[in-house]
């Protein structure tokens, strides 16, 4: 083992405790305890068995609708709704007494392996989620020959146990073949006609494999290979959104069995090794940009499950923290690099009814899965959600005609010229419309085209802002030209409400909420800043020039704290007071409106954040960190960095809501980034929100705004070494202490600048 290697380890299985439940509930094995691995296309978790193993696969374009019936407002209320479970692999390997076991997941490698000693023979397995490759590889070995064993069978899960109203078109078939040595697993969810195929090939090095009844086994190997590859009819495009018809969606569209069967054909060609080399190069190429070290002890070779549980009580592991900011990066990159975006589970999904759908939920959760993207280096992790907005842009345009028709029809254009609006579910086969009412504001749509603004600003990829970033936000605004009502020499949201906050026990709808406000003033000041990047300009532009100054998007209550409401006095006279979001601080982060030249605002945040408190569900516990990140108050982020590992995770780490969300997890990981590094204010900072606790340490890869990436060596909590890179040019401005210098440039008042070119290092030093 390597020295501070990021890695969970476990000395014992996954329990077999709740499993093959339909509905997602606290403590079940799947949940709690097995290691996730995955490639883009599909997922796999793994629990580690000794007896018979269990490998849970996921794919997410297997799916149904979160709302149906002829009663459009109900869910689904019979366990049908969202992905589904794609397959279960059982494998019957029958060592009971085993000794020296140890299971983990390597985020280095992203590999997942299980060691065991039984009748003196050391068995061990690995598994891998390929992307250049497409399959998901599992190893059987020992130190013996002749010693492997291995009874493989294949399942599809819920098949028959859809009890949905008649007509509705809910149903799952399917069956399992063998043939030869291979599993072929076919079937259709019915209320789509999404069709599905996956194929399961085993490969034994010595022995004997013969399979009959459904069951493939083998005998006496040295070695047993498993391949896995699936695939659905699925295809993202503009049809799968405006297409209102479920049957017609995936109209015309099949399986590509051609390309499944050269994928497993291609992956048996080549050896292990050869395999997992070709994963590692990909793999590392992306998760190896970054490295983070924020102190001396190394505890990778400590339990997983008991870093959390000695955490709980006190004491602190700093090796833990740091392996949580690398668990977001690992999840990240294992879940959102094929056709869809990572979804509210990432890629993973065990149950019939996967948590709220396994959905793109956009007043807070599918933007808190991409803050990470930037600052952690892992921009091409968000083109997935590019691909799935393109494809469902005219959808979201339809949505705006409609509302603008409907709530404002003196400004309504011809259809196609309202720009866009989404409101807050959105699935892989639809997004939600928003007419008023809900529990979100339009704010939602301004919440989701800033993730276009940030992707650009990590990237200054000028070719993106032009042929779809720029187009999104003008589109955007252009949407809230036209529902903005003009009050006292105010515009502002008629049709308004803060994210899921109620009053009196109902959602509150309003004028002017600060959620709404502070979105709509991000989107403007962002299209304006963007059209004089590219040179643009029109009647619109110059519009909301001049609205920006009249959005008043904060407002100070009785008590100083942000108003989340026009109408509030004191804080909670309107509201729940420990609500989970807090979206009138959306100008603080991922907005920028609130900030030290806004001192006021910025001590009102404070008094705000103060007041909702720190205990939470999982994501909220993150979104407070990067709140209190931006305010640089240290303490509380340690704060909430110990609530975080104490009641928001699971022994495998992943974020508990409860149930499971990724959402926290990627928040996380954005929240020690912005402890770390910022770069909102026009300028770089260093280690802006660095607790005493992290007192030495060092980072490797950050990026910042304008496309720099930053290493950065610190002791007593300041900065010894910076090293920069810039990695498209541009002018580049530090906030540095005076005892780093540059030998190339004097650094006046703790302030370097200088236009740098594409490629260009410049370091700091003591």
């Amino acid at each position: 083992m390597k020295e501070n290697e990021m890695i969970l380890r476990y000395v014992s299985p996954a329990p077999e405790k709740y499993e093959f439940v339909r509905k997602a509930f606290g403590g079940n094995s799947w949940e709690n305890y097995s290691l996730p691995i995955g490639n883009g296309y599909f997922g796999a978790n793994i629990f580690g068995r000794t007896v018979v193993e269990r490998i849970q696969i996921s794919e997410p374009t297997l799916s149904n609708p979160w709302y149906t019936g002829k009663d459009k407002t109900r869910r689904v209320g019979a366990s049908a709704a969202g992905v589904n479970s794609f397959a279960e692999i059982l494998i019957d390997v029958g060592h009971d007494g085993v000794k020296e076991y140890e299971r983990s997941l390597s985020l280095d490698d992203a590999c997942a392996r299980v060691t065991y000693i039984r009748n003196g023979i050391t068995y061990k397995r690995e598994a891998f989620a390929s992307y250049p490759d497409r399959v998901i590889a599992v190893r059987f070995s020992a130190d013996s020959s002749a010693s492997i064993r291995l009874g493989f069978e294949v399942k599809i899960p819920f098949i028959g146990e859809f009890t949905v109203d008649e007509g509705d078109g809910f149903s799952k078939s399917g069956e399992v073949t063998v043939c030869g040595n291979e599993f072929i697993i076919e079937g259709e969810m019915g209320y789509y006609d999404t069709k599905f195929k996956g194929i399961l090939k085993i490969l034994n090095i010595g022995g004997e494999l013969y399979s009959e009844k459904g069951r493939i086994t083998v005998s006496n190997a040295d070695e047993v290979i498993m391949l896995f590859a699936c695939d659905t009819n699925y295809e993202l495009c503009d049809e799968v959104f405006s297409q209102k018809e479920p049957k017609l969606k995936l109209q015309g569209k099949s399986i590509d069995e051609k390309l499944l069967s050269e994928i497993i054909a291609k992956a048996s060609d080549m050896s292990f090794d050869e395999l997992f080399a070709r994963h590692l190069e990909d793999y590392g190429s992306l998760y190896s940009r970054v490295a983070l070290n924020i102190g001396d002890g190394d505890d990778s070779k400590k339990y997983t499950d008991e870093l959390i549980a000695t955490h709980k009580k006190g004491e602190r592991s700093l090796y833990l923290e740091a392996l949580l900011f690398q668990y977001g990066r690992y999840l990240l990159i294992s879940s959102s690099r094929s056709r869809l975006p990572a979804h509210l589970q990432g890629i993973w999904n065990a149950y019939c009814e996967s948590p709220w759908s396994c959905g793109y939920w956009h007043n807070i959760n599918i933007q808190m899965n991409y803050w990470l993207s930037g600052p952690a280096n892992l921009s091409e992790t968000f083109i997935p959600y590019i691909n799935y907005a393109k494809a469902y842009m005219n959808s979201a345009r339809e949505n705006a005609d409609r509302y603008i028709k409907a709530k404002y029809p003196e400004n309504c254009s011809e259809d196609g010229k309202n720009g866009w609006i989404i409101g807050t579910g959105a699935w892989a086969y639809g997004i939600s419309g928003f007419m008023g009412g809900g529990h979100s504001g339009p704010g939602t749509g301004a919440f989701t085209s800033l993730l276009f603004w940030d992707h650009f600003d990590y990237t200054r990829d000028v070719d993106f802002l032009r042929d779809f970033g720029y187009p999104a936000l003008y589109e955007m605004s252009l949407f809230f030209t036209k529902a903005l009502v003009e009050c006292d020499g105010k515009y502002l949201i008629k049709e308004s409400a803060s994210p899921e906050n109620r009053h009196n026990g109902e959602y509150y709808h309003t004028v002017g909420c600060a959620f709404d406000q502070q979105m709509v003033y991000e989107n403007f000041k962002r299209t304006i800043e963007a059209a004089d990047i590219l040179g643009e300009n029109d009647s619109l532009i110059e519009k909301l020039r001049e609205m920006l100054p009249h959005l008043d998007p904060v407002l100070i209550g009785d008590d100083g704290q942000v108003k989340e409401y026009r109408e509030e006095t004191t804080y909670s006279s309107i509201g729940e007071p420990n609500h989970r979001h807090i979206s009138h601080l959306v100008g603080l982060y991922p907005a920028t409106i609130i900030n030290a030249n806004t001192p006021e605002w910025l001590e009102g945040a404070k008094v705000t954040l103060t007041k909702r408190g720190d205990r939470s569900t999982g994501w909220a516990v993150a979104h407070r960190l990067l709140l209190w990140a931006r305010t640089k108050t240290a303490h509380k982020c340690l704060d909430l960095i110990d609530s975080f590992i104490e009641r928001n995770v699971h022994d495998n780490l992943w974020c508990t809501h409860p149930p499971f969300q990724i959402d926290g997890n990627f928040g996380y990981t954005a929240g020690v980034s912005e402890m770390l590094l910022q770069s909102h204010a026009g300028y770089i900072e260093l280690l802006p929100t660095l607790p005493c606790e992290w007192k030495k340490g060092s980072f490797k890869g950050l990026a910042a705004r304008g496309n720099f990436v930053i290493d950065c060596t610190w002791e007593n909590g300041e900065p010894t070494y910076v090293r920069v890179l810039s990695r498209v040019g541009g002018v580049l401005k530090v906030k540095l202490p005076q005892q780093l210098v540059c030998d190339s440039d004097n650094i006046y008042d703790g302030m370097f600048e200088k236009d740098t070119y594409r490629g260009e290092v410049i370091e700091f030093k003591c």
